[in-house]
């Protein structure tokens, strides 16, 4: 299957142990400046120190990707809420409720979009060469 190039929206499905379901998240790609912005902001240098800003740098750029998620995925103690704008459950401010309650979902979003969008490919077991332990 080809990588689709174009605007529509992409969806990512991630396993959360917190509510021992399944979330899915909508968002766009990136652009390539926020590419390049998201690598640069990792890390700044102030004077001879280095600080980390990984943190800070996945929630920001996953926050500005994240169009998104499946009705039914969250909720708070007042019940479910949506970022369907037609869903009787919209809640205008969805995306800050997430960014404070749920950081670490939209950080996988930018480790899943920005730090490992490709993995190498993994051969099938018939195309490994096999050797013997001599011992």
């Amino acid at each position: 299957m080809p990588r689709i190039l174009s605007n529509k929206p992409n969806s990512v499905t991630f396993f959360d142990s917190i509510s021992n379901s399944k979330i899915t998240l909508f968002y766009r790609m990136p652009t390539t400046e926020e590419r390049i912005a998201y690598a640069n902001s990792l890390v700044t240098r102030r004077g001879t120190k280095i600080e980390s800003k990984i943190g800070e740098s996945r929630l920001e750029y996953g926050a500005k990707i994240l169009t998104g998620f499946k009705e039914g995925d969250f909720a708070t103690e007042e019940g479910p809420f949506s970022s369907d704008p037609q869903s009787p459950h919209y809640k205008v401010d969805w995306k800050k409720t997430l960014r404070e309650s749920a950081q670490d979902v939209i950080a996988q979003l930018a480790i899943h979009v920005f730090d490992a969008p490709l993995s190498v490919d993994i051969p099938d077991d018939e195309s490994v060469v096999k050797t013997e332990d001599p011992l």
